[in-house]
């Protein structure tokens, strides 16, 4: 009990000589008084590639002008998904001096950014030189109270299925499809365009749809719907045209982009009227079908030609070698046309049809 009448005592003539000595201008405080200042609230980069820490500066002074301080530095805490760390949690100060620290802010990335939380960061005196004072009202405190938040980042990939080069025929339609993936860690607006539009269109293209689409609120880890690009080809092209079509997908939340192009090919225009230009735009397969079909034709007028001919000799055979039934028509020696028909045939020979066969294949 003696002893902490003799503390009091103490303390209480350590007030009374402090009150009594002059303080310097520059310096005009309480003894035990203390003040904490730290920087701007921390904003953490998550993005892949290009994460760092997040680190703030606070700075604790003994605004006393007599008496060191003993300053306890604690913080107040919920942080799931991010993580904070003091430098150092304890310092001697003496009157009108400062002392720095660091609480640095740490997490992993691609870390939502929709996450955020509240921190406190607080110096108590415990101390006046010899003299504890912590949990007294004579222990002054010092607070900053701040927000550590996620900083948003894009990271854009455009999805193209088919990439390879585009062949068309003059005036027609292409259709590129596509979709746009958000990979960054808040939901996007994401732009596409087509940035050589102006050269193609100097060389007869139409850009059916336009050279921009925009997909918006595209989530974070989610897919855009399908999109479109409709391009049509020129409507004359004496040669071949090839150019490179490039399209790009931005994102607004950064300068994050991803690109593609590929080839469209224009073939150019076969001349009309030509007997070349009909056989031209004829395929292999056609021609070989065509060739078939006449082939067939002429097989089948070849046959029937022979059994025409075989017919015609065996009727005459058969005229020959019948007895007529009706009296042969006798014709004036004054009519206009002498009509001479001499049958010189040897119908007992056997071998009549054969030859006459052999001799018509001859005249074929």
């Amino acid at each position: 009990m003696a002893g902490k009448e003799r503390a009091l005592a103490t303390l209480f003539g350590l007030l009374l000589i402090a009150s009594l000595l002059p303080m310097p201008s520059a310096a005009q405080g309480v003894v035990g008084s203390i003040s904490l200042e730290c920087g701007d609230d921390p904003e953490l980069q998550v993005k892949p590639g290009e994460y760092e820490d997040s680190v703030v500066e606070c700075i604790v002074t003994n605004d006393g002008a007599v008496l060191a301080e003993n300053v306890q530095i604690t913080e107040e805490w919920d942080g799931v998904y991010v993580n904070m760390m003091i430098s150092e949690d304890s310092f001697t100060i003496e009157a009108g001096e400062s002392e720095t620290f660091t609480v640095t802010f740490s997490c992993d990335e691609r870390t939502d950014a929709s996450i955020e939380y509240e921190f406190t960061i607080t110096a108590t005196v415990t101390a006046w030189g010899p003299i504890p004072v912590e949990g007294t009202p004579l222990s002054q405190v010092a607070n900053h109270t701040g927000d550590v938040t996620i900083k948003e980042y894009g990271f854009v990939t455009l999805d193209i299925p088919d990439t390879s080069s585009r062949t068309m025929q003059t005036s027609d339609e292409l259709s590129i499809t596509f979709q746009v993936d958000n990979d960054g860690n808040a939901d996007d607006t994401i732009e596409i365009r087509i940035i050589n539009a102006n050269e193609l269109e100097q060389l007869g293209f139409t850009l059916q749809s336009g050279d921009f689409i925009v997909a918006r609120d595209v989530q974070s880890g989610g897919v855009s719907e399908q999109l479109e690009f409709i391009i049509r080809a020129p409507s004359e092209a004496d040669a071949e045209i090839r150019n490179v079509i490039t399209i790009e997908a931005t994102s607004t939340l950064d300068d994050s982009k991803d690109m593609v192009d590929f080839d469209l090919i224009v073939e150019a225009q076969e001349e009309s009227g030509g007997l070349g230009s009909g056989l031209s735009e004829v395929s292999t397969d056609d021609l070989a079908l065509y060739g078939a079909i006449g082939g067939g034709v002429l097989f089948l007028i070849f046959l029937l030609v022979i059994i025409g001919r075989v017919s015609k000799r065996s009727s005459k055979g058969k005229v020959a070698t019948d007895a007529p039934t009706e009296p042969p028509i006798e014709i004036d020696d004054d009519d206009e046309f002498d009509l001479d028909l001499d049958f010189d045939l040897d119908l007992d020979d056997d071998e009549f049809l054969s030859d006459d066969f052999d001799s018509m294949l001859d005249d074929l």
